[in-house]
């Protein structure tokens, strides 16, 4: 008997989902998503504040008929999920117990997870391109080949299409721990040869994810090569020009024609006079950068992502004992808590008006920003804009400079939460936005990006290759500590007051009073 649950977004939007009991809560997810507009590999779902496991039907699932299921942010970092693969009888042999057992991240295909084992093993397995050859009519001649399809059970869920191996174990609700996928065949009525002309466009995706691989292996090789012609085209002549020559020697020939005969006196009066300077070489001319251009012509400067995982900071060397809070540090704390105690005085509505006032000028004065766009693979792209210039002004320059420009995209800053940037071409960037000084914007893909989009390499080959790394100057040596202070004698015996100031035990004024009384 079907019945109803209800899927709630962060906007109070619903949608009701009719299910069964047998029915998937990853279907149920997927096809609120549907719905609601979202991609369902991006989201979960919680009831009651506690996450749904996506991966059991719905009888086993403790919900009940009604149900009002919550639309919630699933992680983007993938975590490692341990997979079994049980062979079926026929090439059980091939591994020990029958079972292969490999971790994959939980964003792998159900595909790419029988492709790896297949060259995983020792033995030549073929999972995916099998097939069978069928007689018809009892002829005694050779038949035509037909395919075999792999058909994978997950916890009771037989997976047997094409469309369903295009499924992620994420999608499957398959997240974290470990997991039995149990094989075996099936014959279709479907020729090898259009099988597999099938796979090539079911799975495609994964072929570009491949060759975009290669691809910045590749780029990362010609950007080494480029680096270092470029660096050798920049180096000045070491051929003098005629020019050059007639004017040194004019300089040298005069120097020697008109020096003053009569001798450089060393002194005047009592007060030596400095020696004669003599004229130093040309120096060497700097060599200058050419800018780099972007679209319509504007000088960008484009930073390469950094080569390794950990940040900088955290391999500088430091003192452990520097992070361990002193004396000092909790009287600061309590004073700042006192302070916060205390009543203050709110601004007046003046006082608000002249701020308003203040900032307003301040903005209009601002003539120029500059604007460093991060991208998710942590390049990132800095320009100067005006104060004419608009957010569609913006986001047509961010579109020139990426490589799937037909991709939606959105452009997020924080200020007081995160916002997003609108796509509008009369909000200026610096008297609508408040745009000012040096400004961060993340780029993030939009829910209707594709995953090759998300994949591949995400700026224009032409700005990889002059992006160069991020120069993080070393901070200065630490100085030595200086030695301890010797202990003063006289000191000893005294009594301190918590300042730090010793003073003389003695008797106390009221009570010398009293004893001479």
């Amino acid at each position: 008997m079907a019945s109803q649950v209800y899927v709630l977004d962060s906007s109070a939007r619903r949608a009701a989902i009719k299910v069964t009991p047998g029915k998937y809560l990853s279907d149920v997810l997927e096809e609120a998503c549907a719905k609601l507009g979202y991609k369902a590999s991006n989201y979960g779902l919680k009831h009651n504040n506690k996450p749904v496991d996506l991966s059991l039907p719905f009888r086993s699932s403790n919900l009940s008929p009604g149900a009002k299921l919550e639309l919630i942010l699933a992680s983007r970092s993938p975590s490692v999920v341990s997979v079994a693969l049980q062979l079926p009888q026929s090439l059980a042999s091939s591994a020990p117990n029958g079972r292969l057992v490999d971790k994959f991240p939980s964003n792998t295909t159900l595909w790419l997870i029988l492709r790896q084992f297949e060259s995983s093993g020792e033995a030549n397995l073929n999972f995916t391109g099998r097939g069978v050859t069928q007689v018809e009519n009892g002829a005694s001649r050779a038949g035509r080949i037909f395919y075999e399809m792999p058909v994978l059970n997950i916890v009771g869920r037989e997976l047997s299409t094409f469309e369903d191996l295009q499924k992620t174990l994420a999608q499957l609700g398959l997240n974290n721990g470990s997991t039995l996928i149990r094989l075996d065949f099936k014959k279709t009525d479907r020729p090898l040869e259009q099988a597999i002309a099938e796979i090539g466009q079911y799975f495609k995706e994964e072929e570009i994810s491949q060759v975009s691989d290669k691809a910045e292996s590749s780029n990362a090789a010609l950007k080494e090569v480029d680096t270092i012609t470029e660096a050798i085209a920049r180096l000045p002549s070491t051929e003098p020009n005629a020019s050059e020559d007639v004017d040194t020697t004019s300089v040298d020939a005069s120097e020697g024609t008109t020096a003053d005969p009569t001798p450089y006196p060393e002194t005047v009066g009592d007060a030596p006079l400095p020696a004669p300077v003599t004229p130093s070489k040309r120096p060497a001319p700097e060599i200058r950068e050419e800018p780099v251009l972007g679209p319509d012509q504007r000088p960008i400067s484009v930073f390469s992502p950094p080569s390794n995982d950990t940040p900088k900071a955290a391999l500088v060397p430091h003192n452990e004992e520097d992070f361990e809070p002193t004396v000092a540090h909790a009287k600061l704390h309590q004073s700042r808590l006192l302070n916060n105690t205390q009543n203050k005085r709110l601004l007046s509505d003046a006082e608000t008006e002249q701020q308003e006032a203040d900032k307003v000028a301040k903005l209009a004065n601002t003539k120029e920003v500059s604007i460093k766009v991060r991208f998710p693979d942590q390049s990132t792209i800095i320009s100067a804009f005006n104060a004419q210039e608009t957010c569609s002004n913006l986001y047509t320059f961010v579109k020139g400079v990426i490589v799937a420009e037909d991709q939606p995209f959105k452009l997020v800053w924080t200020s007081k939460g995160s916002q997003t940037i609108p796509k509008d071409e009369k909000k200026k960037l610096i008297k609508d936005l408040g745009f000012e000084g040096r400004m961060l914007i993340n780029f993030v893909w939009e829910d209707a990006a594709s995953e090759g989009a998300r994949k591949a390499p995400i700026l224009k080959p032409q700005y990889v290759l002059s992006a160069k790394e991020v120069h993080v100057p070393e901070p200065p040596p630490a100085p030595k500590e200086q030695d301890e202070k010797p202990i003063d004698k006289k000191a000893k015996g005294k009594e301190t007051d918590g300042s730090g100031e010793g003073k003389p035990k003695g008797i106390p004024k009221w009570l010398q009073k009293l004893s001479k009384k």
